[in-house]
């Protein structure tokens, strides 16, 4: 503990995870929502070792506080296909990141992975919230694993062997089966829900772009430095395009590989200033 009273928590977060920047994410804005966390004090950066916060309650408490809302998350579904629908948290009111809040009619986004006869409640957020342990049950609550169940598509450890041929490896009928990691596809959900405007990381139709900033801010502006939009705060930007639907772009069971560090900002339609000027 610091001579100010705050801890620094450092969680082994992978910044070329888009999985792992979304429970970053989360972990922040449930900091951001905690008064014994001194939330107008907590800060929270990146090192290359992962994502450090620093804050008044202790890495157990934080746990705790994230394992209490996790379960609190459900889906209300809404009219028409499977993706169509809200996520509460009590009487709390998310958003829905399947679909696209872009200006060129797209109606999906990139964050929608599942096939369109799996339903986000049934098939994923209600079997994941059912296999997670609490944090008093098991040492290594960030990264416990289950076994036979659908992931978001966020988390590139998860399905890439199987996914790229067009069917989940969960789905495939052999013994060889990826481990989906629980707390991390619940976390990730959630801060797309809840915690951040994920819509704003689309840059084209199977493509998102987010940032990783190395200097401490605030807790409370993360969701504008993931976006990339705190002028003057230097940040690593990634992104990554959603891979797998071997069967075309109606294909199934699509996922996240690891980011791309980029040296130009690749936001369709924008001009590179370092782009050869033609003779």
């Amino acid at each position: 503990m610091s001579n100010d009273g705050l801890h620094e928590i450092p969680l082994p977060l992978d910044e070329r995870n888009l999985a792992h920047v979304l429970s970053a994410v989360a972990f922040a804005a449930l900091t951001s929502r905690m008064p014994d966390a001194r939330p107008r004090e907590s800060t929270c950066w990146w090192l290359e070792e992962g994502f450090v916060l620093k804050t008044a309650i202790s890495q157990a408490s934080l746990l705790d506080a994230a394992d209490a809302f996790l379960r609190k998350l459900r889906w209300v579904s809404g009219i028409g296909g499977k993706e169509q629908g809200t996520f509460i948290a009590d009487n709390e009111l998310g958003s829905n990141p399947f679909i696209s809040l872009a200006g060129n009619g797209q109606e999906s986004s990139p964050f929608k992975t599942f096939a369109a006869n799996q339903e986000p409640a049934k098939d994923l957020l209600e079997k994941q919230r059912a296999k997670l342990e609490p944090p008093s049950a098991n040492g290594s609550w960030l990264f416990q694993t289950t076994f036979g169940i659908s992931s978001w598509g966020f988390d590139s450890r998860v399905g890439s062997h199987a996914y790229d041929r067009g069917f989940s490896s969960n789905a495939e009928g052999s013994g060889d089966r990826d481990p989906i990691y629980t707390a991390v596809e619940l976390l990730g959900i959630a801060a797309a829900s809840f915690f951040a405007a994920i819509q704003g990381w689309q840059l084209d139709d199977n493509a998102v772009g987010y940032a990783i900033w190395t200097q401490p801010i605030s807790v409370s502006l993360v969701p504008n430095a993931v976006a990339g939009r705190l002028d003057g705060l230097p940040a690593r930007r990634y992104s990554v395009a959603r891979r797998g639907g071997a069967y075309g772009s109606g294909g199934a069971f699509r996922f996240f590989p690891e980011a791309i560090l980029e040296t130009k900002r690749l936001r369709k339609g924008y001009e590179h200033r370092n782009k050869p000027k033609r003779s």
